[in-house]
């Protein structure tokens, strides 16, 4: 199954609220490391921009090339996901733009995304979560 790793679940795995959640994390990561994972360009971005705050930059490229070193795949905005996030953003005004971005990912690749945010309910698009 394809699963399409959202800026949140980068954060939480980076910065875990808890150490139950630590936990947590660790042992979704064994479900993760059987399935191809992609992150949507944006999701750098975001990441990069929050983690790298807290962090700093090095650091969060560093996590970044973690997960790309394991298999994870970096997605670039190409013509024909633009033109469907932008169809999504059209649709649903109130959205942020990563989020239909991050949507138009999933429907390319018919993955879930990995997340707890919202947002991707409203967008009827399936979401898995490490709790």
């Amino acid at each position: 199954m394809a699963l399409v790793i959202d800026t949140r679940f980068l954060i939480a795995h980076t910065i875990p609220p808890s150490e139950d959640e630590r936990i947590l994390i660790r042992d979704f990561m064994k479900k993760l490391a059987k399935e191809e994972l992609f992150i949507p360009s944006i999701v750098v971005v975001e990441f990069l921009k929050i983690v790298g705050s807290v962090i700093g930059e090095d650091a969060a490229r560093i996590r970044i090339r973690l997960w790309t070193g394991g298999g994870a795949k970096i997605v670039p905005i190409d013509e024909e996901m633009a033109f469907e996030a932008g169809k999504i953003a059209l649709r649903y005004k109130h959205i942020p733009l990563a989020d239909t971005i991050i949507c138009a990912v999933a429907k390319q690749f018919n993955g879930k995304i990995v997340s707890d945010d919202p947002h991707f309910n409203t967008l009827d698009v399936k979401t898995v979560w490490y709790r």
